[in-house]
C-alpha cells in the first residue's frame, strides 16, 4: 500500500537526498538536450533535411553500442569513478560546444531552416566541432550517467526500502526530463550557445558531488552499504570498491576447505601406505613359516 509519508521520509534520508540529486543531476547534465534536441544542434551547424535526421539517429546507435559495452566493464572501475569521470568529461563536451558556439556563430533572424527556436549558426571548422562533441557528450554519458546512475540509485536502499525508493528516483527523474523538455526550446531561442555553459556548470558540480558525498557501494553487501551512510561513516572519498567481509569469509571458508582436503588426502594416502606395509610384512612372515 503507498504511503506518502514513508515517500517523504525517505527523501530526506541521507540516502534519499543522494539518489534526488543523483537521478536530478543525471538530467541537468544536458544528455538527454542532446538526445531530444540534437536536430535543432545539427541545424546550428548546418545540417539540414535528411542528413540532419541520419546525423541525429546515429546517436541512437552510438548509445546503444557504448551502453551495451559497460555491461562488461561496470564492477571493475567502480561506481564513484565512473560518475565523477563522465561529470568532468561531459562538462568539457558541453564547454567546448558552448564556447565555439558563442565565438563563431552569426545570428539568423528568421530562424535556420524556418525553424524559429534556432537563431543562431555556425559553418565550417566550428561546425564540425558541435557535430564532433555532440557526438563525445552522448558517448561519454552512455558510458557512465546513463547506466550507473540508476546501478547506485538501486544499491544504496535496504530491502525494505529498495522498492518505495526506486519510485522515488523514477519519479524525479521523469519531473527534470518533463521539464527539460520544455526548457530546451525557448532556451535555444533566448540564452542561444549559454545553454550549453549552463549545463557544462551543472556536469562539474555533479562531479564534486559525487567526489564529497557519494560513498563506493561496488562490491559492498546490502548490509555494508547501509553502514557507508551511517553516521560515523567514513568520507566518501575513502572509500573503495570491493572489500566486502562476505568475499573475505568465502575465501577462508574455500580455503579451510582446501586445507581439510588437503589433511583428508594425507591421512588417507598415510593409511593406504600401512595397509600396503602390512601386507608385505604378512606376506614376509607368511614365507619364513613355510
Amino acid at each position: 500500500m503507498f504511503k506518502p509519508g514513508r515517500l517523504v521520509y525517505l527523501s530526506l534520508t541521507r540516502q534519499g537526498c543522494n539518489i534526488l540529486a543523483n537521478i536530478c543531476l543525471q538530467q541537468l547534465s544536458g544528455a538527454n538536450v542532446i538526445v531530444y534536441y540534437l536536430t535543432y544542434v545539427f541545424l546550428i551547424a548546418g545540417l539540414q533535411g535528411n542528413i540532419n535526421l541520419i546525423a541525429s539517429g546515429i546517436q541512437y546507435a552510438l548509445f546503444i553500442v557504448f551502453t551495451s559495452v559497460m555491461f562488461f566493464f561496470i564492477d571493475r572501475t567502480g561506481r564513484r569513478t565512473l560518475l565523477i569521470l563522465g561529470g568532468i568529461g561531459m562538462g568539457i563536451s558541453h564547454f567546448v560546444i558552448g564556447g565555439v558556439l558563442g565565438g563563431f556563430s552569426e545570428p539568423v533572424p528568421g530562424g535556420v531552416g524556418g525553424n524559429a527556436n534556432v537563431t543562431f549558426k555556425v559553418s565550417g571548422a566550428a561546425s564540425h566541432t558541435v557535430i564532433a562533441f555532440s557526438y563525445l557528450l552522448i558517448i561519454i554519458y552512455a558510458l557512465t550517467l546513463a547506466p550507473v546512475a540508476w546501478i547506485y540509485a538501486a544499491e544504496v536502499w535496504s530491502l525494505g526500502t529498495r522498492a518505495t525508493g526506486m519510485s522515488l528516483a523514477a519519479v524525479s527523474n521523469w519531473l527534470f526530463n518533463f521539464a527539460l523538455g520544455l526548457f530546451t526550446p525557448p532556451a535555444f531561442q533566448n540564452i542561444q550557445y549559454k545553454i550549453f555553459i549552463i549545463f557544462g556548470v551543472l556536469c562539474f558540480a555533479s562531479a564534486i558531488q559525487t567526489f564529497l558525498t557519494y560513498p563506493e557501494t561496488c562490491g559492498k553487501t546490502i548490509e555494508e552499504v547501509e553502514e557507508l551512510f551511517a553516521k560515523g561513516a567514513p568520507a566518501a572519498w575513502k572509500t573503495r570498491k570491493g572489500g566486502s567481509r562476505l568475499e573475505a569469509e568465502v575465501r577462508a571458508v574455500l580455503e579451510r576447505k582446501r586445507a581439510g582436503e588437503a589433511v583428508r588426502a594425507e591421512v588417507h594416502q598415510a593409511e593406504h601406505e600401512n595397509e600396503k606395509s602390512g601386507s608385505l610384512d604378512n606376506a614376509k612372515d607368511g614365507k619364513e613359516t613355510v
